[in-house]
């Protein structure tokens, strides 16, 4: 499978699995399917009025994946359905902007051309980008392979303790733990200064987040402490 390193807003670089073609395929097929649902069913209610049919079946299938993908992080039900999103390849969430220029070359990649294009563009890429990735600087990630091996290698943490400490930990996200798995790891691979702020700076955020009382506790132990209890508390 191929990958992609992206470099967060807190300069870690995180390796991502890109979304297979027919991983993509498949969200597409989803989405079409759940189109054609709510087309049929506007069209048996609209009882022949254009206009609700224009505005209610035209906007809506013109615009789905666009309003999808903007207000779900990226993700339409077909993609949630099939666990891949869409990022930016810069390191950070895409921008209105990032999905209105990807979104603007589905016309050319899919409607057009029945998906020829896409699939060509996206099997010839280096980041598995089709045209509209392309010019929006974004791709697609397989956010399933990177819960199965990322979030199983926690548990390689040592010394775990097996009380919780920490319950509200779970209002954290997979990606916000591998975040502090990864600076850990970069941490006690080289303990520079870079490393040691970013440690201290996840430290003062969990700790504000939770509301804690962190100005005496050890920073390795504590963050490792937190990925220890969000797994036993996820898994």
């Amino acid at each position: 499978m191929k990958t992609i390193e992206i470099v967060t807003a807190h300069n870690i670089v995180v390796t991502q699995e890109l979304a297979s073609v027919g991983q993509r395929i498949g969200a597409f097929i989803v989405d079409a399917i759940i189109l054609l649902f709510y087309i049929i069913v506007v069209s048996m209610l609209s009882q022949g009025n254009v206009t609700v049919r224009y505005l209610g079946i035209g906007l809506v299938s013109i615009f789905y994946h666009l309003i999808w993908e903007i207000f779900n992080h990226g993700q339409s039900p077909g993609k949630k359905l099939m666990n891949i999103r869409v990022v930016s390849i810069r390191g950070i969430s895409p921008s209105i902007q990032d999905l209105l220029q990807r979104w603007a070359f589905r016309l050319v990649d899919i409607t057009f051309t029945f998906g020829t294009l896409a699939i060509l563009s996206i099997v010839t890429s280096i980041n598995n980008q089709r045209i509209g990735d392309l010019l929006g600087e974004t791709t697609v990630i397989n956010l399933r392979a990177r819960r199965r091996i990322d979030l199983q290698s926690l548990h390689q943490l040592k010394n775990q303790p097996e009380e919780i400490a920490y319950p509200a930990i779970v209002r954290y996200s997979d990606t916000d733990m591998l975040l502090v798995k990864e600076t850990l790891q970069r941490y006690q691979k080289e303990k520079n200064a870079a490393n040691s702020q970013m440690i201290g700076d996840l430290v003062n955020r969990i700790g504000n987040d939770l509301r804690l009382d962190i100005r005496n506790v050890d920073h390795i132990s504590f963050l490792k402490k937190v990925l220890s209890d969000y797994i036993m508390l996820t898994r």
